[in-house]
């Protein structure tokens, strides 16, 4: 018994020691200087993305853009993906043609070196919250900006592009106000319906409470920042179409005290004229990803969008020679009527009924610039399909008493411009081949057909 137990005693003690052994060997033989993967962080050679991101980011504007994945750039406890790397340029030129350069039209340079986050982490995929809702983008204490669904980006698509420089504009919003805060009357517009729950707000119920989104109803300093947002990414057709469509003048009044604070706001401590920014952003997205063009002739005529044209040419800026030359013949002629003569002010079309319109003129006495006289000419008028405008003279119309007996005193001095419309055949468009974007000035254009310098514009109204 004592044998076996002193046998099994030097097989334990041979076990161990040869364990000892092979663990010692291996220590040994372990190669220690090998770096940890990932101590030093990755490495890569710079691509052509990376030398596009530095030169229009980084090196003038010392702003990094982060596009290949880092985890502990984000949040770990979210399921999200990479963006592909054919849409980083894409959306990265959005971001500085529509809100770099934007602001540097309106500012100096130093402006957005100096309050530009310093980080623009990129996102394939969004961000799912536990309430129903996605995030779209965050900022982190105006450093760093995170913008999620890269992969759904298409340049093409002008919703996306609003969306996306929605984003940045709200998150820069933020990052100016923190430096500099707003006027402290705004939180008291609208103080008792802030609410934790905006997200169960339509657009609809958000803005007949006098929010301009749903989300402005999560707090003072979002309904702030979306403000600026919607307002510069809709451009002022896009906003003031925004608040025709709001049915509580409460609601209206709200949003028009909000808007006159944040106007006020970039004036005064940013010295910003943010109704020229308004435009300069929302020429910047139509050059970036241009709407589909309305036809003129389809929103030109009674009953539509636009039921006249006015001219102010005494200055005779831009009309075409050809024209100009028939009015002069005319406003020359008028010249003679009377001891001191008459000149022309202005011109209007007007579309009164379908298939008649009217071409009032206005003109003065030299002698006496106080008065003005009006006198209108009516015309027959069809338009094709195609946009094609004709124009056929009947005289001063019998309704209009005095504009009529203005018009008989002065037709025969202006028959030139009545010719001039009844003789030609015009194709109708807008002035610049589509509508002035982010001006609530609208231009239109008459050019007679198989002469292309042979036009008159004037501003469309209603």
């Amino acid at each position: 018994m004592k044998n076996h137990r002193k046998i099994y005693q030097n097989i334990k003690a041979s076990l161990i020691f040869g364990l000892l052994v092979n663990s010692f060997s291996c220590a040994v033989q372990e190669d220690l200087t090998k770096p940890i993967l990932g101590l030093e962080g990755d490495t890569w050679e710079k691509t052509e993305i990376d030398h596009w991101l530095d030169e229009n980011f980084l090196i003038p504007y010392n702003v990094e853009v982060k596009y290949r994945w880092d985890a502990s750039e984000l949040d770990i406890d979210r399921t999200l993906v990479p963006p592909h790397e054919e849409r980083v340029i894409p959306i990265m030129e959005v971001v500085k043609e529509g809100w770099i350069d934007v602001y540097n039209k309106e500012t100096q340079e130093e402006f957005i070196k100096r309050y530009a986050p310093k980080q623009y982490q990129l996102v394939g995929s969004p961000q799912y919250n536990s309430n129903g809702t996605i995030t779209v983008g965050q900022a982190e204490a105006g450093r760093k900006v995170v913008l999620f669904r890269v992969n759904q980006f298409e340049r093409s698509n002008q919703t996306m592009v609003k969306r996306t420089l929605k984003t940045i504009h709200h998150e820069f919003a933020h990052i100016l106000h923190q430096n500099i805060m707003y006027a402290p009357e705004y939180k008291e517009i609208t103080p008792g319906a802030y609410t934790a729950s905006w997200n169960t707000l339509s657009d609809t119920q958000a803005r007949e409470m006098g929010f301009i989104t749903p989300y402005s109803s999560s707090s003072p300093d979002e309904d702030f920042v979306e403000m600026i947002a919607i307002m510069l990414t809709e451009g002022k057709l896009g906003y003031e179409s925004i608040l025709a469509g709001i049915n509580n003048p409460q609601a209206v009044q709200a949003l028009r005290r909000k808007e006159e604070i944040v106007v006020t706001y970039f004036k005064q401590v940013w010295d910003i004229d943010f109704y020229h920014l308004q435009e300069t952003t929302a020429q910047a997205i139509e050059e970036i990803s241009p709407s589909p063009v309305t036809p003129l002739h389809t929103l030109l005529g009674v009953g539509q969008t636009y039921t006249k044209m006015g001219m102010d040419i005494s200055a005779g800026e831009d009309q075409s020679a050809a024209f100009l030359s028939v009015f002069q013949a005319a406003n020359e002629g008028l010249g003679t009527l009377g001891n001191a003569g008459r000149f022309i002010e202005a011109l209007e079309i007007s579309f009164i009924e379908t298939g008649k319109s009217l071409v009032s003129v206005t003109y003065k006495n030299p002698s006496n610039l106080n008065s003005t006289f009006y006198a209108d000419f009516g015309f027959d008028y069809t338009v094709t399909p195609e946009g094609l405008a004709n124009f056929t003279y009947t005289g001063p119309p019998a309704e209009s008493v005095s504009r009529n007996n203005n018009a008989r005193v002065i037709e025969t001095y202006v028959m030139a411009l009545m010719d001039y419309l009844n003789d030609n055949n015009f194709q109708i468009s807008w002035k610049n081949g589509r509508p002035d974007i982010g001006s609530s000035d609208q231009f239109g254009r008459f050019t007679v057909v198989d002469d292309s310098e042979n036009f008159f514009f004037g501003i469309l109204g209603n």
